[in-house]
């Protein structure tokens, strides 16, 4: 049975609740830690790590993309909270980028997104944005927000849970 350690870092809490809807289904030997608690030389008595993050400008933030670039040598799979849908082009792409930043050093399992609460914080950033940026507050914008304001919930956690168990075996 390998030994699998769960990280995961959370802004609004939301990579959090899922991370711990994950890790009840994870068989044998398991440890859930925030990315605040780890150091590189910790995870190295693990065979399996499952890292968890929250989207930032379209990939994993920027706690858990330096963990995953100091790991090697691994199985590794990944779950991510975003404030799109996941199969939205938006989601494609941050799977994609997740995707080749877990291959470079280490054996992919798989990887999750689930849709997520924006934090607060973003949604007043964006509000200043002029209107031709990125991320302008548009009527679009305000309902995706609206919309991912009621996630994760427990479909998504049962969502998350049966894909684990599904690539975990």
């Amino acid at each position: 049975m390998k030994k699998t350690a769960l990280i995961y870092s959370s802004l609004t809490g939301n990579t959090k609740k899922v991370g711990e809807a994950i890790f009840e289904v994870i068989e044998g030997e398991k440890t859930i830690f925030s990315v605040e608690e780890v150091t590189p030389e910790m995870i190295k008595s693990y065979d399996r790590i499952i890292f968890g993050f929250w989207v930032d400008k379209g990939t994993a933030d920027s706690r858990i993309r330096k963990l995953l670039g100091k790991t090697s040598g691994k199985e590794v799979a990944f779950f991510g909270t975003l404030g799109a849908e996941p199969d939205s082009d938006h989601g494609k792409k941050v799977y994609r980028r997740v995707t080749e930043l877990c291959t470079k050093n280490n054996t992919l399992l798989g990887g999750f997104l689930s849709l997520g609460k924006v934090a607060d914080k973003l949604v007043e950033r964006m509000g200043k944005f002029p209107i031709n940026l990125i991320h302008p507050l548009t009527p679009e914008r305000l309902a995706r927000i609206e919309n991912a304001s009621t996630h994760p919930n427990q479909q998504d956690f049962e969502n998350a849970q049966k894909y684990f168990k599904m690539i975990l075996g």
